[in-house]
């Protein structure tokens, strides 16, 4: 089965910041490579089983705090993200719980969500397509 996929993030500010937030997603499939190292590449097409590599990028204006919060896309399971202290939601975004380990995903994940400060940065998870 084929699968295509776009990671979305929705943005709400705080009443007080009316700025733009920039974010950008792109999604990788990984593969074993020599020597059992991973390797990531473009993932124009996805076959169930395949490993991805989601990775969200952000550009806030300085001085501002902003909240994310990024869809999980239906057919992917979460394994482990790239920090700790992000919230995650197993019911629609009704109901969020800390993550202390990132590499302990609840399984079910449909939500992420996560504290942006101003600047640049960088937030990463890998999945299984389903």
């Amino acid at each position: 089965m084929r699968w295509t996929m776009a990671a979305a993030a929705m943005v709400s500010a705080t009443p007080l910041a009316a700025q733009d937030v920039a974010i950008d997603s792109a999604v990788y499939r990984e593969t074993a490579g020599a020597g059992g190292a991973r390797e990531i590449g473009p993932a124009n097409r996805l076959l169930r089983g395949d490993r991805v590599v989601t990775i969200l990028r952000w550009d806030a204006p300085r001085g501002a705090n902003f909240t994310a919060v990024s869809p999980v896309p239906a057919g992917l399971a979460i394994e482990s993200a790239s920090r700790s202290g992000l919230e995650v939601s197993t019911d629609g975004g009704r109901n969020w719980r800390r993550l202390n380990d990132p590499d302990e995903v609840p399984q079910g994940t449909t939500h992420l969500r996560w504290r942006i400060g101003g600047g640049e940065g960088r937030l990463s998870y890998r999945a299984v397509v389903r």
